[in-house]
C-alpha cells in the first residue's frame, strides 16, 4: 500500500500511519525534494525507516521515483510517498508503458554494468563461473555467516536476494573497502585491500530480461553467468596497481583501462 504525503515529511522513527507505533521492516519510503546539497541518498541515516531520497538535479528522478514504487510494491512494502501530487503525476506521465524490469537501457543507463569484490570472492566467482547474492551465496552454508555491508546502511532484507552494479567511478570499491574494515568507510584516499572489478553487457543483461531497478540500484536476481554476459576483469595486477591502494586510485584506472580497451565510455 502507498501513503502519500508532503515531500517535508520527517516521522522517521515513529508510524504516523500505523497508530504511531515504531517502524517494521515492512516500511520504506520515498521522498522529492525540489535540492539539496546531494543528488540522491539511500539508506535510514539511523532511524528504522529505509530511505530513498530523490531530488530533482537528478534529471532521471521521474525513472527512480517509479521504479521505487513499483519495485517495492511487488515486494508486498508498504510504502510512504513524500512528494507533491503535480510531481507524481508528472513522473507518471514520463514513465508511462516503462517498467521497473524493462528490457532496454534507458537513455541514462551505461551500456557496461561493473561488479567489485573482494580477493577471496573473486578467486571463488571464478571457480563457479557466476556471481550470486548473499543470500545464494549462503543458502546452503550457515555457519560463520558475515551480514552483508548493506545492512549497516538499513537496506531491506530482499536487497540480499540481488546481485547489485554500479556504473564506473571509484566509489563503489568503498564498499569492499567497508567490508574489509567491518564499519562504513567513506574514505577513496584511504588504503585498502583491492579484489576485482567484473565489467558486464549492460544491454545483453537487460535484453534478456535479468535487470532490475529498484529505484536506487541496478541489479540482477540470485545469479548472474559469467560467460554469457562478462566482458572483462580487472584485478590490480592488470591494472599495474599494488593489492594494497586506495579506492580511487584502482578504481580510476581499472576504468581507464576498460575504456582504451574497448572504446566504451562510463
Amino acid at each position: 500500500m502507498i501513503y502519500y504525503t508532503n515531500p517535508d515529511f520527517n516521522a522517521l522513527d515513529r508510524n504516523p500511519f500505523c497508530g504511531d507505533q515504531p517502524y517494521d521492516g515492512s516500511w520504506v519510503m520515498v521522498q522529492l525534494l525540489d535540492c539539496a546539497d546531494f543528488n540522491s541518498f539511500t539508506g535510514n541515516g539511523g532511524h528504522n525507516l529505509f530511505r530513498l531520497i530523490l531530488t530533482k538535479q537528478t534529471r532521471e528522478w521521474r525513472y527512480r521515483l517509479m521504479d521505487f514504487l513499483q519495485y517495492e510494491t511487488k515486494h508486498h512494502k508498504n510504502i510512504i510517498a513524500a512528494i507533491h501530487g503535480e510531481d507524481l503525476k508528472e513522473a507518471e506521465a514520463c514513465y508511462e508503458g516503462h517498467s521497473y524490469t524493462d528490457c532496454f537501457l534507458r537513455n541514462y543507463e551505461s551500456p557496461v554494468l561493473i561488479h567489485s569484490t573482494t580477493i577471496k570472492a573473486y578467486k571463488q566467482i571464478m571457480e563457479c563461473g557466476y556471481l550470486k547474492s548473499w543470500n545464494m551465496l549462503h543458502k546452503n552454508d550457515s555457519k560463520g555467516i558475515v551480514p552483508p555491508i548493506g545492512t549497516l546502511l538499513g537496506d531491506p532484507e530482499d536487497y540480499s536476494d540481488y546481485v547489485m552494479f554500479h556504473q564506473g567511478g571509484y566509489f563503489s570499491e568503498l564498499v569492499i573497502a567497508s567490508k574489509e574494515k567491518c564499519c562504513i568507510d567513506s574514505d577513496v584516499h584511504a588504503v585498502y585491500t583491492a579484489g576485482a572489478r567484473f565489467y558486464f553487457d549492460g544491454e545483453k543483461i537487460a535484453k534478456d530480461g535479468l535487470l532490475v531497478r529498484d529505484g536506487a540500484h541496478l541489479k540482477v536476481e540470485n545469479t548472474l553467468q559469467l560467460e554469457k554476459y562478462l566482458l572483462w576483469t580487472a584485478t590490480p595486477e592488470k591494472v599495474g596497481v599494488l593489492a594494497q591502494t586506495t579506492p580511487f586510485e584502482f578504481g580510476t584506472r581499472a576504468d581507464d583501462m576498460f575504456q582504451q580497451k574497448f572504446g566504451i565510455k562510463l
